[in-house]
Order: C-alpha cells, then structure tokens, then sequence
C-alpha cells in the first residue's frame, strides 16, 4: 500500500494534537473514546475516524484497515512527542506551519458548516443557466496552425503558402507543435475556451476556409493559422449540468459570506501596500 496518502491526511490531525486540540490525558478522555494511548496521550476514535475518511475520500477504492491507520497515528503520535521535548514547535518555521494548518482545518469545517445551511433553488440555478448561455460562445471550430519560434519564420511560411504551398506540408515540416504537427497542423474541433485568448480571437475573426493575413503571438511561440470550418454547439442540457451549476451558487454565496464577515471584522493589515 503507498503510504504518502496516509502520512499526509494524519499531518493535519498530528499538527492539530501539537496543539493540545487531540492530545488528551487518558484519564480525561476515558477508555472508550480511545483508538490508542501513548505515553498517556490518548489517540482518539475521532481522530482515527477522520484520518481514514480522508484517506478513502482521497483513494475512494482503496479500503484501509483501522490496524494500519492506528500503526500510523501512533508513529505520528511518538514523532510529535519528541518534536515536543526538542521544542521543535517553538522554531518559527514549525509554528507558522502549525498556525496555518488550525487555521485551514477550522476554515474548511466553517465552509462545511455554511453549506448545510444554504439552499440553491431549481429556480436560481435555471437563471444562471439561461444567463450564463445567453453569454457563452458555444460556436466551435476546425482549424490547423503552423507553430515556430520567430515571427520572421512565421511570416516565411506565409510567404510560401502565397506561392501555394500545402498547409499540411508545411506543418509537417516546420511546426514544433509535436501533436498537430503529425496531423499537418490539424487541431480538430475545438471550443475556443480551449486554446489561449490570442489563437481563439484569431480563429474567431476569421472565415471558413481562410488563412489569417498575419501571424498570431502566444506564450507559445508565433502561430500560422487557417481557419477550416465552424459549428454551432448544443448547450449541455439544464438537468445534466445541474448539479454543477448548483455548486457554482454555493461557492458564490460562501465568497459572498466571506465578504461579510470582513466588513463586520477589525481588520488591522499591516503588510497592505508592501510589496
């Protein structure tokens, strides 16, 4: 079994213990919470419960033993100790790290928490998704581009295919795009949210069946490109895409939460405006 997974979702739980939050006395926390006791620090069922729902959550196919995750925590559990008698948790690296580690595992169960108490109706998610149609380029395109380094090799190959030049040739020839360049440039059909700004706007500008007069920049290289073919694609349908859509609500309404929560707080930044 890899063991990386299971070394990092106790992390967060062994940071949280360093902290007092999961270490306890034997005597207070009682036997039968316990999953395990080292040294008289108990390890509880809460916290080997978490750490194997995470796992699974993690590797959803991947079964771990309440055994091996115990072993785990234990080990964890005597490696916390010692950084406790070094005082290893005094270093300012170490907490700081254990400081965002609190920070992010409450943050998360303040979200959690947040979801179950709102509610995305069928009739907000179908107006988003009328608004977000109604804005949404859903043309696709067939195109082929000759990608190289220089916009003088770029504009080379333009010369050449004036002379009539294949495009295809070409492609094969001097593209160093490796997937297209086996295809003589061909890309297929693609939504222009694929490709980067520039190649889309391109694309977009152009006809069916025309090369583009000049060669397009991208953080790619320069780009020769012929537009071949267009068509209109078919929104996924509402009750397909619901689900999704509901999520996007949530995330908005829990960014929106947060919003709140800064202007109700006493925010003191003393880095604002420091590079």
């Amino acid at each position: 079994m890899n063991k990386a997974p299971l070394i990092a979702a106790v992390a967060a739980t062994l940071l949280l213990a360093a902290h007092g939050a999961m270490a306890e006395d034997e005597t207070e926390a009682g036997a039968e919470s316990a999953a395990a006791t080292v040294n008289g620090k108990v390890i509880s069922k809460n916290a080997l419960r978490s750490l194997i729902g995470e796992i699974e959550k993690q590797n959803p196919e991947e079964k771990i033993p309440e055994s091996k995750a115990v072993d785990a925590l234990i080990s964890r559990e005597l490696l916390r100790q010692e950084a406790e008698k070094k005082n290893l948790q005094k270093s300012p690296a170490v907490a700081g790290r254990m400081e965002n580690t609190i920070r992010d595992v409450l943050a998360q169960a303040a979200v959690e928490n947040f979801r179950k108490t709102v509610t995305v109706t069928d009739e907000e998610a179908r107006k988003e998704y009328d608004t977000r149609l109604a804005g949404a380029d859903l043309t696709e395109y067939k195109a082929r581009h000759i990608l190289v380094e220089t916009e003088q090799e770029a504009n080379d190959v333009l010369a050449k295919l004036q002379k009539g030049a294949k495009f295809a040739d070409l492609a094969k020839k001097l593209s160093k795009d490796p997937s297209a360049k086996q295809n003589g440039g061909d890309l297929g059909w693609f939504n222009p949210q694929r490709m980067v700004p520039e190649f889309s706007a391109a694309v977009a500008g152009l006809k069916n069946g025309e090369t583009a007069s000049a060669p397009v920049q991208s953080k790619f290289g320069w780009h020769v490109i012929k537009r071949e073919d267009s068509r209109k694609q078919e929104p996924p349908p509402f009750d397909e895409i619901k689900d999704q859509i509901r999520n996007v609500l949530i995330g908005q309404k829990i960014q929106q939460h947060v919003e709140e929560l800064k202007s109700a707080a006493k925010i003191d930044n003393t880095l604002a405006g420091k590079k």
